[in-house]
């Protein structure tokens, strides 16, 4: 008898009795080798309660079951198979191959009644097919090693159907894990796993139903792909969780049109659009991303979870800041996700306090090479970026108009290189920038800058805050904003270099403004304030010093004041500064808050001011009545003054005309001389006081009479203009 006859007798009986067969494997091949087609012809004709267990057996030929119903047990462990078995619409009780090594496996439409397990060593040199295979049980590959022969894919298990887990950690694929369409009642598991896949899919998931969490984590080892993972249009129960994962994807994606001078360069590394979770979504605590994260109209029952990533690739970066200065046409972007509903919080600051502490460490906030996009994105709970890297010299880094986020929207100690655009955002309590800086801002065509942070039209529920050392190299644009409280610029750096407008505040509308700058802060460009409309402002010297200058054209107030305080005519001389040009709105405004406060004598040294600035900007001859408005009425707001020089002028007529009484014109009448009257009746138009036309003035008397007539009508004139222009005050 050959010794082939008597291993296959010696299976025959195993298979029979339903135990297992073990073959040392020290032996020669020969002694441990059994034909496929007898195992396939076992397993089509055994008796009830028969088994197939074979350790360590070398299975030549063709071990085929396509279409066939075993009812028997088939456990595989450490076999080698010279062709790949053939399994494909069979029907098995179940299937255990645990560390065996074969050619391939071919399963299409496989049935399994329990487990079907592919794990422990188990290793393929040509592709797994399991396509539409359906297991009433886990699908086991943990430690598996699929290498695909050469091919594409490793593993093609589209539309497989899983009534439990899949158990993947620590599979190493050299090539295409397919699980498109896939139904798995658990969760999935591939901690730890590496899959293989340069330049094209590493995983594809799309479409993809979890009733669990999907585990692409650092449990057995640090999830690694090289190729892109998709997971577009995946539905999960349960979390996705890639915390500590390392992607790298060179797949270049056809480059998408974002703003009206450029396109934006994806190679993703990480697809997943209209992705459906019901629980938390984690690419945090180490997880690195070489290539984009798409998440754009992702929905998110939980947290979307950031901090301690590390997306993008720095390269790329580099290459923007070595053309600072120039307009930058295509713009790398490390994470997409346009339309994102998040239900919980976004999370991507440190675990300290938002503290950078390093390349992938537990406790570092987000570091981003290249875009992050946010159009459109709704955060139901609050928002951290707080301690966030964004890297994208000359480009929006944060791109998110239409921003909705339900709470806070943190943003503290941010560092940035590039700009934050926040256009029609609404952020339900506090917009807080505090500590953050922006630096190298996107630049127009003409090499002007464009703000830093660009938050027009924006809705903050309570407060706006850029203090504390807030840095915007290119400024701050929140005009026609509308922010509930408090909007604060205590402290904080606007402007720089190629930066015109340094805060353009254009119809902003404002409870409190706190413009509180010290001198050594003075904003670089101009200041709009043009049709602010706030209740409190609190300013300092620094704010009106801007190199620019600062436009207050219809900027109103109910209060103004400043730490330390400053008084009325540093106030006056600051509005001298910043406006060559007069206008009174400025003014009025000013008096306006000086007379609702009780302060009436500063009120009227605001308006002699505004007077004084509008008769100096008219002609010779308007600035002459001025001058005479000016020291005589004080423009109506002091007619004290025309008194007093009715009095001066009226004593010194009289004090003349006592030391020299005038002859009689008529000598029909018979006047009483009285000097006192007479000078009276010279200096008051109109009013006849019987002194007046009685006598022949000569000589000096002549000329003084004169003076006395021509200053009379003066002071009346300019007494009644400014009577009048008071009557008219509101």
């Amino acid at each position: 008898m050959s010794a082939e006859e008597t291993v296959e007798d010696a299976v025959r009986a195993a298979f029979t009795a339903g135990r297992r067969l073990r073959f040392d494997p020290r032996t020669p091949k020969r002694d441990r080798t059994v034909r496929g087609e007898l195992l396939s012809a076992l397993l089509t004709e055994g008796a009830r309660g028969a088994a197939l267990r074979l350790v360590g057996a070398n299975v030549v030929g063709s071990f085929a079951l396509e279409g066939t119903q075993v009812e028997h047990v088939v456990d595989f462990l450490d076999c080698t198979f010279e062709r790949p078995p053939d399994l494909r619409m069979a029907r098995l009780v179940g299937l255990r191959m645990r560390g065996c090594k074969v050619p391939g496996l071919w399963g299409r439409n496989l049935r399994v009644g329990s487990d079907l397990v592919l794990e422990a060593g188990f290793t393929s040199d040509g592709v797994v097919d399991l396509t539409d295979a359906s297991v009433d049980g886990t699908f086991r590959l943990a430690g598996a090693v699929l290498r695909g022969g050469g091919g594409d894919h490793a593993l093609l298990a589209a539309r497989i159907r899983l009534s439990g887990s899949l158990q993947a950690i620590a599979l190493r694929a050299g090539g295409e894990v397919r699980l498109r369409g896939a139904n798995v009642g658990g969760n999935v598991h591939l901690g730890g796993a590496r899959l293989l896949n340069a330049g094209q899919n590493a995983l594809d998931a799309t479409g993809v139903t979890i009733a669990g969490t999907l585990f692409c984590d650092a449990e057995g080892g640090r999830f690694t792909a090289e190729g892109r993972i998709l997971l577009d249009g995946a539905r999960v129960g349960g979390s996705v969780v890639f915390s500590g994962a390392r992607l790298h994807a060179s797949v270049v994606d056809r480059p998408v049109l974002v703003i009206p001078r450029g396109t934006a360069d994806e190679a993703a590394a990480l697809v997943a659009d209209r992705m459906r979770v019901e629980g938390n979504v984690e690419l945090d605590d180490g997880f690195t991303s070489s290539g984009t994260v798409r998440l754009p109209n992702a929905d998110i029952g939980g947290y979307l979870r950031l901090s301690g990533a590390v997306i993008g690739r720095r390269e790329v970066v580099d290459e923007l800041a070595d053309h600072t200065g120039e307009v930058v046409q295509r713009i790398p972007v490390a994470l997409h996700a346009d339309g994102i509903q998040v239900q919980g919080d976004l999370e991507a600051r440190g675990v300290v306090n938002g503290g950078i502490h390093g390349d992938g460490e537990r406790d570092a906030a987000l570091r981003a090479y290249g875009q992050v996009r946010l159009v459109d994105a709704h955060v139901r709970g609050s928002a951290s970026l707080s301690g966030v890297e964004l890297h994208g010299p000359g480009i929006d880094v944060l791109f998110a108009d239409r921003l909705r986020v339900g709470g806070t929207l943190f943003l503290r100690d941010l560092r940035a290189q590039g700009s934050l655009r926040l256009q029609n955002a609404e952020i339900g309590s506090t917009l807080d920038c505090s500590g953050a800086s922006l630096l190298s801002p996107r630049r127009r065509p003409d090499g002007t800058v464009k703000p830093s942070l660009d938050a027009r039209v924006a809705t903050v529920g309570k407060d706006f805050l850029c203090s504390h050392g807030f840095t915007a190299a290119g400024g701050v644009r929140i005009r026609l904003a509308e922010v509930g409280k408090m909007a604060t610029f205590a402290g904080a750096r606007l402007g720089g270099p190629g930066s015109d407008i340094a805060l353009n505040a254009y119809g902003l509308t404002v409870s409190q403004l706190v413009l509180r700058l010290s001198e050594d802060r003075t904003p670089v460009g101009r200041v709009l304030l043009t049709r602010v409309a706030a209740t409190t402002v609190l300013d300092g010297p620094g704010l009106w010093a801007a190199t620019g200058g600062v436009d207050v054209e219809d900027f109103t107030f109910r209060s103004i004041s400043s730490t330390p305080h400053v008084d009325v005519r540093t106030r006056l001389r600051w509005l001298r500064e910043v406006q060559p040009d007069f206008a009174p709105g400025p003014y009025e405004q000013l008096a306006a808050v000086y007379r609702d406060g009780g302060e009436e004598e500063l009120a009227q040294l605001v308006q002699l001011e505004k007077q004084h600035r509008r008769y100096s900007e008219l002609g010779v001859a308007g600035r002459v009545w001025g001058f005479l408005q000016r020291w005589t009425v004080g423009y109506g707001y002091r007619p004290w003054l025309a008194i007093a020089w009715l009095a001066a002028f009226w004593l010194a007529g009289s004090g003349w005309f006592l030391g020299h009484e005038m002859p009689k014109l008529n000598e029909d009448e018979s006047p009483s001389w009285n000097a006192w009257l007479l000078s009276m009746d010279l200096l008051i138009p109109i009013v006849d006081l019987g002194q007046d036309g009685k006598w022949k003035f000569s000589g000096a008397s002549q000329w003084i009479s004169s003076t006395l007539i021509a200053v009379g009508w003066i002071l009346a004139s300019t007494a009644a203009a400014g009577a009048a222009r008071v009557l008219k005050r509101p």
